[in-house]
């Protein structure tokens, strides 16, 4: 189980190798330094750290921090060093950060990407980080990682949100070499899915400090009581029914059951549709019968 090191606060005995960066997306890019870094951590017996912003750097991150935790469990990392990104944070100057993480960690070793930036005002970059693992007072080493690149430009966090804000998840999911997902869990509904439709949902709670994907009808997969299922999810308002809020609605093809507590991970697969207005109920649900049609296919 990953350990959780507050920045500043608490403090890790063992020799270990901390990577530098935002990772609020884990996308190509990070899990390219993530893996040099399981490297460098096993041929130098040291234990893998990873600092990490709890709420993210640029607004809502791609991947709760529960969620990002999870996924940092394929890389052998041992602790987090979980970071608040507030006011005081931001203050912090580039040898003040490094002069804390020496007096906390017994640190060996430092990674990040080539950009990387820290400190007030950014001025913190690789190069700083090199100076100080030449300092050989400081004792320990640095090295940096290539950006990994899409189409001739870095991947990014800001790259990925970008995508799911157009709904071209497809493609987000190829930089983030894994399905983009939402982790939630499964509330009561209007219970219409099944009684009016013949379509039985599970109404889903999205997660409120996670980068949203366009509002729309998409291809999804979940495993439910440790079954995969693919099916369909409406992410947005209910037209329809004149219900505006916005809600995660998915309907499983095969699954009838009730699991209403239970969480859930659903992933995104490609969008279909806009969302629509239909007329009647019945419009509705021969709309939902070319959307399965659509999926199978």
């Amino acid at each position: 189980m990953l350990k959780i090191i507050n920045y500043n606060e608490d403090e890790y005995d063992f020799p270990c190798l901390l990577v530098l960066g935002c990772f609020d997306a884990l996308h190509a890019g990070h899990c390219e330094l993530l893996k040099k870094a399981r490297l460098q951590a096993k041929i130098n017996g040291l234990d893998l750290g990873v600092m990490m912003f709890e709420g993210g750097k640029g607004g809502k991150p791609v991947y709760t921090f529960e969620e990002r935790l999870a996924l940092l469990g394929a890389f052998n990392v041992k602790f987090v060093l979980k970071i608040d990104y507030n006011e005081e944070f931001r203050k912090i100057t580039a040898d003040g950060f490094l002069k804390t993480l020496e007096e906390k960690l017994n640190l060996k070793g430092l990674m990040s990407g080539k950009d990387f930036r820290f400190g007030a005002g950014a001025k913190g970059k690789a190069s700083t980080l090199k100076a100080y693992a030449d300092d050989e007072e400081n004792g320990v080493w640095y090295a940096s990682v290539k950006d990994v690149m899409h189409d001739g430009e870095k991947i990014s966090t800001s790259m990925i949100k970008s995508l799911l804000d157009i709904g071209d998840v497809k493609t987000a999911n190829e930089l983030l070499t894994r399905n983009y997902s939402v982790t939630g869990t499964v509330v009561q509904g209007a219970a219409r899915g099944g009684e009016l439709l013949g379509y039985p949902t599970m109404n889903i709670t999205y997660p409120d400090n996670k980068a949203e994907v366009k509002r729309g009808v998409y291809a999804v997969k979940c495993r439910v009581q440790g079954k995969e299922y693919n099916g369909i999810a409406n992410f947005g308002p209910r037209p329809t029914f004149g219900e505006e809020e916005t809600a995660l609605e998915v309907h499983l093809d095969g699954f009838t059951g009730k699991n209403y507590g239970e969480e859930v991970t659903v992933e995104f697969i490609a969008y279909i549709r806009d969302i629509k207005k239909f007329d009647s109920a019945d419009g509705l649900k021969k709309q939902l019968g070319e959307d399965m049609e659509k999926i199978k296919n």
